[in-house]
């Protein structure tokens, strides 16, 4: 198995506190890299978890098409393929866009709040590059973005694509000048905006905007090869 060092969060808080969100981490930022095998006991002592709990984390994982299980071979990381981009970009459009109409009819003052500051402070996190602290950041208010829904099927199917497309975002972040990961990340507050006013056409427009540069820079990314 290839095995990136193990490194501490740069933040506190629920997303970082089970085995799931740990490995999941670990997956998005290549510390367990694409197409790589993977141990549970091996796993449970890298990151101070029981067996039981990674066990549980990596068939959660497979249910979500992050991590490969078959029986008798083992368990592995699923790879980065632009089908797999391509796909996760399709349902993103579909369902963030009917999520978005819907938070513009139920979103609460807290849930317009917690949109905002789960971004507070990204232009200097840009600045510094810390694309880890940014993922993290782009987790919060997409999570936060899906619970102003107010419908559980709903949240629970935006988080779970959103985080397959963190491991292709993170990828290709590397490889974008600041300027223009600055200019998407504001986008999203477009999004909130609009939110906020009650304008449901809009925030998908803005909505639309937030995701339709993604296939062509990552795809494009892919064809440049490996980051160095």
């Amino acid at each position: 198995m290839t095995l990136q060092p193990a490194r501490a969060s740069s933040e506190a808080g629920p997303l970082r506190n089970s085995a799931y969100d740990r490995l999941l981490d670990a997956i998005i930022f290549g510390e367990l890299q694409p197409g790589s095998s993977v141990d549970e006991k091996f796993l449970a002592g890298r990151f101070e978890f029981g067996v039981a709990a990674i066990r549980d984390a990596l068939l959660r994982l497979s249910l979500e098409g992050i991590v490969e299980r078959q029986p008798r071979i083992g368990t592995r990381i699923s790879d980065l393929s632009l089908r797999e981009m391509q796909d996760v970009f399709e349902a993103r459009v579909l369902i963030e866009g009917g999520c978005v109409s819907l938070a513009a009819e139920r979103a609460s003052p807290e849930n317009i709040a917690a949109m905002r500051s789960a971004l507070d402070g990204f232009e200097a996190v840009i600045e510094r590059r810390d694309f880890r602290r940014l993922v993290h950041m782009d987790q919060r208010f997409h999570r936060a973005l899906a619970a102003a829904t107010h419908n559980r099927q709903i949240e629970q199917k935006v988080v779970q694509l959103h985080d397959a497309a963190c491991r292709f975002w993170y990828f290709g972040l590397h490889r974008m000048d600041s300027r223009t990961v600055l200019t998407d990340i504001a986008t999203h507050l477009d999004v909130v905006s609009a939110i906020e006013q009650r304008d449901a056409p809009a925030a998908v427009a803005a909505m639309r905007a937030v995701l339709g540069h993604f296939p062509e820079t990552v795809r494009n990314f892919f064809s440049a090869g490996p980051i160095p």
